[in-house]
C-alpha cells in the first residue's frame, strides 16, 4: 500500500546529465545571475520580485531592440490573466532597484513598449559551482498507478472540513519582521438577523489588511471563535500570538450605518487608535477603506503606491448588490445543497444588479467549485469549465482581487493544469501573503506537480496563519510528510481527522500501512478493522488500479 501511494504523485528524480553552468549577464555597475534569479549590484543582491527580475531577464536578452507590451506579457505571464498594470509596476520596481540609472538603461518608447539600452557582457560567475543535478520531472498521468490518494484529494477529501489546530508542532515559520494583528468579528449591534453584514465587513477589511506585505494578518475562520467576547491578554498571548487587536461594533438603521472600531496593542494593553463612523449605509466600502488606511497608518505600515490603489476596494454601484454578495457568502459557508443553491441565486442577482462586480463573479465560481468538490453536479467537467470562466470575468474586472487570482488557481489545479495553477497561486500570495487559503492552494498544486518538500512548506505556514485549517487542507499536509518519508508526523497529520471524526476508509488505511510500516501491529489491525467497517468490500489487490 505504501508503494501504491508513494507512486500515485509525481517525484523529482535527480538526473546524471550535469546542468550548464548559467552566466552572468553584466551591464554597467549591474549583473543579473542566472543561476540564483537575482539582480546585482555594487553592494550586493537587490530587491526585486520574481516577476520583475523575468521582465528584466527577456529584455536583456532582447536588448537594442523594442520589445512591445504584450510580447513581455506573453513572455513573463503565459499561463495567468493579468492586464498591463503588472508589467507597469514591474518595469518601476526595476528602474528603482537600479536607481538614477534606470530611466537610461531601460527606456520607454511610446505607444511601443521598452527597450533595454545598455551593453551586456556575458560572465563566468565568481566561484564556479560544481556540476549541478537537474530534476527530471515524471509526467503526473505516467506514474498516477494508484487510485488511493486521488480518491481521497478528490472525492473523500472534499468533504472534510475544519479541525481544531495544526497538526504538527515542528511548522515552518511565517515570514518574520512582520506586525501581527487579529481583527475580531463585529459585533452587529440591536439586529441579529443582521449578523452576516458584520460578518462580511470583517471579512472585507481583513482582507484588505492582509494585502501589506509588512503585516500579518490571522484569517477570518481563525478568529470567528471570538466572535461576540474579547479575549483577554493571556488568550491573546496563548492563542492568538499577535501583538495587536482590532474589534468594533456595527448598527443599521433606516438606511445608516453605525460602525465603530479600536485598536489596541494587546502586549501592553493601550489603546492605539478608535473611530467612530456614521455615515449613509451606500458609503460601507468607503468607510472599509478608511479602517484599513487608520490601521496600517497608526502601525506606521510601509504603503507604497502600488499597494495604495489595491487597497482602493471597487465599489459595487449598487449597495443591494454589495448585500447580496455578503448574504451569499454566509449561505455558501454552510455547506449544504440548499444553502449552496440559494447563494447561487443571489449572487446572479448581484451580477444582474452590478455586472462590473468581481466578488459576486468570486461567489459564483466558489459555487461550482464547491458542486464539484461535494459530488452534487452530473457534469463535474462542465462545471469546473464555467467555475473557470466565472474566475476569469472576476480577474478581468479586478486583476488584483486575490481572491479572484486563488480561486482561479483552485480551479486550474483541480483541472490538472497544475504549472498554471502554480504560476497563479503564486501570484495571488504577492497580492495577499496572509492568506491561509492561498498557501493551502499553492501546496495542493505544488503536492501535484512533484515539488513535495514545497509543497510541505507551503502548507505548514498555511496552518501557521489558521490553526483551524480544514481537515483537506491538512490531509494534503500530512500527504506530503508521507511522501518525503516523514511518516511519524504524517500520522499525526491523520490522527487528527479521525479524532474530529472527520476519517474515512482511505485515512484509516494510510494510518494502517504507516502504523504496520512501524511495527505497531495492534493499531494497524484495528485501523484495518475500521476500513472493513467502513467498506466490506475494499480490496487492496484493486484499490490502486489504474487512472
Amino acid at each position: 500500500l505504501i508503494r501504491r501511494i508513494s507512486g500515485a504523485f509525481p517525484s523529482h528524480q535527480r538526473s546524471i546529465v550535469p546542468a550548464l553552468v548559467e552566466k552572468i549577464l553584466r551591464f554597467g555597475a549591474f549583473g543579473l545571475d542566472l543561476d540564483r534569479q537575482a539582480l546585482v549590484g555594487p553592494g550586493g543582491a537587490l530587491p526585486l520580485r520574481p516577476k520583475a527580475f523575468d521582465v528584466l531577464l527577456h529584455l536583456v536578452r532582447n536588448r537594442d531592440r523594442v520589445v512591445s507590451k504584450d510580447e513581455l506579457m506573453q513572455a513573463v505571464w503565459p499561463n495567468v490573466f493579468v492586464t498591463e498594470n503588472s508589467l507597469v509596476q514591474c518595469i518601476s520596481d526595476i528602474r528603482a532597484a537600479l536607481g538614477q540609472d534606470g530611466p537610461t538603461i531601460l527606456k520607454t518608447v511610446p505607444r511601443r513598449g521598452y527597450m533595454f539600452a545598455a551593453p551586456v557582457v556575458e560572465d563566468q560567475p565568481a566561484v564556479d559551482a560544481p556540476p549541478a543535478e537537474t530534476p527530471a520531472r515524471r509526467p503526473v498521468h505516467a506514474v498516477m498507478a494508484a487510485g488511493i490518494v486521488v480518491l481521497v484529494l478528490t472525492v473523500a477529501g472534499a468533504a472534510w472540513w475544519s479541525v481544531s489546530r495544526p497538526a504538527s508542532t515542528e511548522l515552518a515559520a511565517v515570514p518574520q519582521k512582520r506586525l501581527s494583528i487579529a481583527l475580531l468579528p463585529f459585533t452587529m449591534l440591536d439586529s441579529a438577523g443582521d449578523d452576516y453584514f458584520a460578518d462580511g465587513l470583517t471579512e472585507d477589511v481583513i482582507g484588505a489588511l492582509s494585502r501589506f506585505p509588512d503585516l500579518t494578518v490571522l484569517a477570518p475562520r481563525t478568529v470567528a471563535g471570538y466572535k461576540g467576547r474579547t479575549p483577554s491578554r493571556e488568550e491573546i498571548a496563548r492563542d492568538l500570538k499577535v501583538r495587536f487587536l482590532a474589534e468594533g461594533s456595527v448598527r443599521r438603521s433606516a438606511g445608516r450605518l453605525r460602525i465603530s472600531i479600536r485598536l489596541s496593542d494587546a502586549v501592553e494593553g493601550t489603546l492605539v487608535w478608535a473611530e467612530q463612523y456614521d455615515t449613509d449605509a451606500d458609503q460601507v466600502i468607503a468607510v472599509q477603506d478608511d479602517i484599513t488606511r487608520q490601521i496600517t497608518g497608526a502601525l506606521a505600515v510601509r504603503v507604497t503606491n502600488v499597494e495604495q490603489a489595491r487597497l482602493v476596494a471597487r465599489p459595487p454601484s449598487s449597495l443591494e448588490a454589495y448585500d447580496l454578495v455578503l448574504r451569499g457568502r454566509d449561505l455558501l459557508s454552510r455547506l449544504t445543497r440548499t444553502a449552496t443553491s440559494n447563494a447561487r441565486t443571489l449572487f446572479e442577482r448581484a451580477v444582474e444588479l452590478d455586472p462590473n462586480y468581481a466578488p459576486a463573479y468570486v461567489g459564483l465560481g466558489r459555487v461550482d467549485l464547491t458542486a464539484v468538490h461535494l459530488g452534487w453536479t452530473p457534469d463535474p467537467a462542465g462545471t469546473l469549465r464555467r467555475a473557470e470562466a466565472h474566475a476569469r470575468q472576476a480577474v478581468g474586472i479586478d486583476e488584483f482581487n486575490p481572491t479572484g487570482q486563488a480561486l482561479l488557481g483552485k480551479i486550474q489545479a483541480r483541472l490538472q493544469e497544475y504549472d498554471r495553477a502554480v504560476e497563479t497561486l503564486r501570484y495571488a500570495l504577492t497580492l495577499n501573503p496572509s492568506d491561509p487559503e492561498i498557501y493551502a492552494g499553492l501546496g495542493d498544486a505544488l503536492l501535484w506537480s512533484g515539488e513535495t518538500d514545497e509543497a510541505r512548506r507551503m502548507l505548514e505556514i498555511a496552518a501557521r496563519l489558521d490553526p483551524k485549517l480544514s481537515s483537506q487542507e491538512l490531509f494534503n499536509l500530512g500527504t506530503a510528510y508521507f511522501l518525503l518519508g516523514q511518516h511519524g508526523q504524517a500520522a499525526q497529520v491523520f490522527e487528527r481527522t479521525v479524532a474530529r471524526r472527520d476519517g474515512n476508509q482511505f485515512i484509516h488505511a494510510m494510518l494502517a500501512a504507516i502504523y504496520a510500516d512501524a511495527g505497531r501491529k495492534e493499531e494497524a489491525s484495528l485501523e484495518v478493522a475500521e476500513v472493513r467497517r467502513q467498506n466490506p468490500l475494499f480490496d487492496l489487490d484493486t484499490f490502486g488500479a489504474g487512472l
